[in-house]
Parts: structure tokens; sequence; C-alpha cells
């Protein structure tokens, strides 16, 4: 690893931090994520359009600083940050 390079834990620390710049509503998305829910699943839920929880979750992972990858699903980054937080 590269020395500037952040580890996984320290990423998601940094977002745990910024929990509290989600919405309430980005929030719930960003939980029902780290339940394992697809957009389809979390759409049904909360009523609203697959198209719209898309957009909710490329927010909540924009503004927590994330991205998900191959090799770090946005299922993990969201229970890694979650699990921080607490």
């Amino acid at each position: 690893m590269h020395p500037t390079e952040a580890t996984t834990i320290e990423l998601t620390s940094v977002a745990a931090d910024r929990l509290d710049r989600l919405s309430h509503r980005q929030r719930q998305v960003l939980e029902l994520v780290a339940l394992g829910q697809s957009e389809a699943a979390i759409a049904a839920q909360l009523v609203l359009r697959p198209e719209t929880v898309a957009t909710l979750c490329a927010e909540v992972f924009r503004t927590l600083g994330l991205t998900p990858s191959l090799h770090l699903d946005r299922r993990l980054l969201a229970i890694l940050t979650l699990g921080q937080a607490h």
C-alpha cells in the first residue's frame, strides 16, 4: 500500500464522522444497503422509484467520501461506516 493511501477502516471512520451530513432519507437508504437490500427492495420499502434510490445511493457514498469498487461493495462500506459510528 502506498503511504498516502488510506485503509478501508480509515476511510469508513472518516465516513462515520460525516453521517450527520446525510438527510433522514439518505440515512434510511444507507441502513437498508447495510442490511443487504437491493435498490428495488429499498424502493418498495420506502415507496420510491428505483431511479430515486439509485440517486440517493450515489449521493450517500459521495457525501461520505466512499467509492464502492470490485473489492469493496457498497454493502460492506455501509456496514463498516455504520459500525464505526457506534
